[in-house]
């Protein structure tokens, strides 16, 4: 069976897009759930995705600096 190999750089930003998708589907959950409160759901969501992103640009950062090697 064929693997497919992709270099680290885009492996990290696949995950770092799955983890804002994935973040973003949680709080538009909580939001649909709890509609008293989506206003401020969304505002926590909201910079909770900035954190996420930022985390994610980090990790695409430290593996393009460093290589493979990671």
């Amino acid at each position: 069976m064929a693997q497919m190999v992709l270099a680290a750089d885009k492996r990290e930003i696949g995950w770092s897009a799955l983890a804002l998708g994935l973040t973003a589907l949680a709080f538009k959950g909580a939001a649909w759930s709890y509609p008293q409160g989506a206003g401020t759901i969304w505002l926590v969501g909201a910079a909770t995705l900035v954190a996420v992103g930022l985390l994610g640009a980090r990790d695409v950062w430290r593996v393009r600096r460093d290589g493979d090697a990671a």
